[in-house]
């Protein structure tokens, strides 16, 4: 298999226009081919995601500083007569080893992949939620508890038909993505910095001091 720094590469290739054809996804319909499943709960993981490929284009190397942070959590209360309640929140990237990181799953009862997120009642509880991709007003958050929300799922990359290292988060055959920081914002959970991923599709670009990276499941 190609190595995903010898494909961080290729993703810029594939980040400024459409796939080549020499570059090909394929999405993974079953829980069974992701890291750490097993049979007898039909789950694989739990794990996290990470930053992978990361590249930075106002750096004249290309370094990214946030290259292998893994993923976090944060949540939101927009409902006026339910202010006490945790509903949905949205998934985030974080850096610090005292960060609060949080794990995700392949639930093949279901067919989803699921987060480990507060939700609930009061300060909530932490549970296992679906995750999707929110394309409005967040433009491709990575969210849970919106059930509107697109189906998020694995996928492994191919360059000339050989396997690159590694298996990558997307939804509708698009796996690429920006990642921001929130700047000062902190997240509820642990009140500490983070950053933002969103989906990029076809009808999105790149904005200013935002990366571009693909997401890892960690382990893959």
């Amino acid at each position: 298999m190609l190595t995903s720094a010898v494909f961080a590469s290729l993703f810029l290739l594939a980040s400024a226009q459409p796939w080549k054809r020499s570059l090909f996804i394929e999405s993974i319909t079953d829980c069974s081919q992701l890291p750490s499943y097993s049979n007898d709960t039909k789950i694989a993981g739990p794990w996290t995601i990470k930053v992978d490929s990361c590249y930075n284009g106002t750096s004249p190397d290309g370094l990214c500083s946030i290259e292998g942070f893994e993923s976090g959590s944060d949540i939101t209360r927009q409902r006026g007569d339910r202010p006490n309640t945790i509903e949905h929140g949205f998934i985030t990237i974080v850096s610090d080893k005292n960060n609060l990181k949080t794990q995700l799953r392949c639930n093949g009862l279901l067919n989803t992949i699921e987060a480990y997120v507060l939700s609930g009642p009061g300060d909530g509880a932490l549970d296992w939620h679906a995750v999707g991709i929110d394309h409005h007003p967040s433009t491709g958050r990575l969210v849970w508890g919106k059930p509107d929300a697109e189906p998020v799922q694995a996928y492994r990359h191919y360059h000339h038909g050989e396997p690159v290292d590694g298996l990558f988060l997307g939804s509708n055959n698009q796996t690429n993505w920006s990642v921001h920081s929130a700047g000062r914002d902190v997240s509820i959970t642990d009140m500490k910095p983070y950053w933002v991923p969103r989906l990029m599709i076809p009808e999105t670009s790149i904005r200013e001091n935002e990366f571009r990276t693909l997401i890892r499941i960690d382990g893959s």
